[in-house]
């Protein structure tokens, strides 16, 4: 389910606007109708923001839209602009904040700053007029000294920002072929497909105690996808785990360090978020483990304080008995998504015990 709305420029320079579900599109609008773009935003109340691309294109990565300022406490609550608008546009000012300004003809008429679905459909409807929209390039400067509209209702006051950076890896996934992974135990669904449920999961967690989060799913070696860890605090590859050929049974939580270049602090993190894992699904706790994996190899070469990869659970698992406890087949997208949650938390519990000196 899309959980944010993206607004970017495609090729032509027409407006596309997407339905993303974490850095996965669900769905994508390619018009500079309003019409389209209110019906396109009504569609999905599950997104309750939005986020507006770098003009220059540069966007590589999903950053936590609801960390964005919601709305400017020093401006006035009154609202000057008179709605007569002939057509919007949208910017993103050096905060990474919205600022959708209502325009009549070349003049600015007023402008909406915030990031809240509700709010910039509410904004769109009060310029009866205006029926087009676009998304301006880095060429033009975001004017000064026009009235502000406000939302009549107050926004909710956004969870105080930590100064702290998470950057969540989905494991598998884009590339030439295409790498889905392992196969769960109900033969079609991907472990490329939990993890991104898994990751989102977590992401959310991690936004809602303030910490700045970006999730990456994208094409690359394991060395490149780990060197995206720079100028961050925790890198954590999200994965699942399956059996080895000729395992017949297993189930439970763990996390990786790397085997040569990790230390302490990755160690644990590794602990923390195998332990509140398996407590959370019920399962063995695998504890922090070490391997020479690619992804953390690359990752342990930046600047970032923790690198770790986690193994959520068994997806291939259809039940039985390990180490002498029964364990049920697991609900994929129910388990991946609790799993998430509980790496998220367990992130969160890091930063608090390791605050940046």
């Amino acid at each position: 389910m899309a959980n944010w709305i993206s607004f970017a420029r495609d090729k032509s320079d027409k407006p596309l606007v997407s339905a993303m579900n974490g850095g996965t599109v669900e769905e994508s609008l390619n018009s500079d109708s309003k019409d389209n773009l209110i019906g396109f935003l009504k569609r999905f109340s599950g997104a309750g923001t939005f986020l507006v691309a770098k003009p220059d294109g540069s966007d590589s990565e999903v950053e936590a839209v609801e960390l964005l300022p919601q709305s400017d406490s020093s401006a006035s609550d009154d609202t000057n602009g008179t709605p007569d608008a002939t057509w919007f546009q949208f910017f993103r000012n050096g905060d990474g904040q919205p600022i959708v300004i209502a325009m009549k003809d070349t003049n600015e008429v007023e402008f909406y700053k915030g990031n809240l679905r509700q709010a910039l459909i509410d904004f769109l409807v009060r310029h009866s007029g205006a029926n087009t929209f676009q998304i301006a390039p880095a060429s033009i400067s975001i004017p000064q000294g026009i009235p502000e509209w406000k939302p009549r209702t107050p926004t909710p006051t956004p969870p105080k920002p930590s100064g702290h950076r998470v950057i969540l890896e989905i494991g598998h996934g884009p590339g030439v072929p295409f790498d889905p992974g392992a196969i769960a135990h109900d033969n079609k669904t991907t472990e490329h497909e939990l993890n991104i449920i898994a990751a989102n999961a977590a992401r959310n967690v991690l936004v809602a105690a303030g910490v700045n989060c970006t999730v990456i799913d994208t094409p690359g070696s394991l060395r490149i996808l780990g060197l995206k860890a720079s100028g961050f605090d925790v890198f954590c590859s999200v994965h699942h785990n399956a059996l080895r050929k000729g395992q017949n049974t297993a189930q439970r939580s763990e996390a990786f360090s790397h085997a040569t270049k990790g230390e302490k602090p990755d160690q644990e993190l590794a602990s923390m978020i195998s332990a509140e894992m398996s407590k959370t699904l019920g399962l063995i706790d695998g504890g922090a483990k070490q391997a020479n994996l690619g992804v953390l190899s690359g990752a342990e070469d930046t600047n970032v304080r923790a690198a770790v990869l986690a193994e959520v659970y068994f997806i291939d698992f259809v039940g039985g008995t390990v180490k002498g406890k029964s364990f049920p087949k697991p609900d994929l997208k129910t388990s991946s998504s609790h799993g998430g949650e509980a790496i998220g938390r367990a992130i969160v519990d890091w930063l608090k015990k390791n605050p940046r000196k």
